[in-house]
């Protein structure tokens, strides 16, 4: 009779903290649960300030993680000044689902960091979140390769998710990965 009495006690303690930890889960005004988003696609148009001419690279795993993975490589001018643009999908759905404008609408939870190892190309994000001060987003920024010799390397592109728990103060010190990729490069 002992075991039957602590069992009921046991799954009602269960019940109990599971519900409380439900009830718990906030939602924003965009029923946004802080989850990460599943990103699939992620492309990049580089636009060439001085003469208008439009590049898209892409990274791309539209079956979801542990499926293959195409990447382009993106291909510079020295002595350029590009202005970027990133679109982000989920292409694992039919239709593919576009979450740029999610990331846009919830800007004051997200952050791009663009790391680059050529020193041929620094980048400079160019929109920014709703806070006071504002901070950067980076769906938008510009990047500017020197004049000086072509050079290899990566172009590093993580997008990061914060919570009222984790602040986007903290770089990438807080928060979650909502998409970690690297796009080979060549400036030349």
């Amino acid at each position: 009779m002992k075991r039957v009495i602590l069992f009921i006690i046991g799954i009602s303690l269960l019940t109990f903290n599971a519900c409380k930890k439900h009830d718990d889960h906030k939602h924003d005004d965009h029923d946004h649960d802080h989850d990460n988003h599943l990103i699939t696609t992620v492309e990049l148009r580089f636009i060439d300030a001085s003469v208008g001419d439009t590049l898209y690279f892409e990274w791309n795993q539209p079956a979801g993680p542990g499926t293959a993975i195409t990447i382009d490589t993106i291909n510079l001018k020295t002595g350029k000044t590009y202005q970027c643009s990133v679109e982000l999908y989920d292409k694992s759905k039919t239709p593919a689902h576009d979450l740029t404008h999610e990331i846009e609408e919830a800007a004051n939870e997200h952050r791009f960091i663009y790391t680059s190892t050529t020193t041929r190309l620094s980048t400079q994000i160019t929109d920014f979140d709703k806070q006071n001060p504002p901070m950067e987003l980076g769906l938008k920024f510009n990047a500017i390769t020197t004049a000086t010799g072509p050079d290899n390397g990566t172009l590093k592109a993580v997008l990061r998710h914060y919570t009222s728990s984790s602040p986007k103060s903290g770089g990438l010190s807080n928060g979650s990965t909502d998409v970690d990729v690297s796009f080979p490069i060549i400036v030349k």
